[in-house]
């Protein structure tokens, strides 16, 4: 379903004899083994917020939620929901869980996790989406586009059009058509029916990097903004290797 930020009341779930089901704690799927996450976060903040990643029942694992990066990847059981947010105890001592936001899990080994934020604080809610995080998923070379305007948003890169509505991402394969290790990108947004150009310029293209896109509005305003971030995929091995 598309992102879009709305209002979200959040819950606390008590419920002992089904605990494992509602929270998405799947027993088949955590013994199929492990799965690195990472995540990033929308709007941007100088302040990465932290928040518990349920991975157990009654466990979690603290995680940041970067906007100018992916987060430190994390290895975590195999589940059929990822769920962010806020552990704790009932009058009786027993382990409850406040959930802001929530994906479906996928299949895949590497899983990136793109988490909308939709207040100042996390208590108050995302809207979360989960990605194949490896690179036969999303490659080198390639560009993740978000459209998290009001519009619709068109274009082309490197050769590839697009076409997003509100809400909506793509995965792009450019071809350098502006040198070796360059792409022409051109965006559009559309407005009373009609298509209006905002940007226009060369991205590159490089080995062992990929980009995310988002494509934004300022609350208020009308004007199509860009919010990019560039994920390197080397790795640099551990000292004395």
């Amino acid at each position: 379903s598309p992102l879009r930020p709305i209002a979200m009341t959040s819950k606390i779930f008590i419920l002992p004899a089904l605990a494992a089901l509602v929270l998405g704690l799947s027993p088949a799927r955590a013994q199929q083994g492990q799965v690195t996450l990472e995540f990033l976060s929308f709007p941007k903040t100088s302040k990465p917020p932290e928040v518990e990643l349920l991975v157990a029942k009654g466990k979690t694992e603290t995680v940041k939620l970067p906007s100018h990066t992916l987060s430190q990847p994390i290895k975590v059981p195999a589940l059929a929901t990822w769920q962010l947010g806020k552990s704790g105890e009932d009058a009786e001592g027993k382990f409850t869980f406040e959930p802001y936001g929530k994906a479906k899990a996928l299949k895949a080994r590497n899983q990136l996790i793109i988490v909308l934020r939709k207040g100042k604080e996390a208590k108050d809610g995302f809207s979360m989406l989960a990605l194949d995080g490896s690179t036969k998923g999303f490659a080198e070379k390639q560009f993740l586009l978000m459209n998290l305007a009001g519009q619709e948003v068109a274009g082309e890169v490197g050769g590839k059009k697009f076409r997003l509505a509100p809400g909506k991402h793509a995965i792009l394969q450019p071809e350098a058509d502006r040198g070796p290790k360059l792409c022409h990108a051109s965006l559009l947004y559309q407005r009373n029916g009609k298509w209006r150009s905002f940007f226009s310029t060369n991205w590159p293209l490089l080995e062992k990097q990929r980009g995310l896109v988002f494509v934004y509005q300022q609350p208020g305003r009308k004007t199509m903004q860009l919010h990019t971030v560039v994920d390197s995929l080397l790795v640099i091995p551990p000292d004395g290797e």
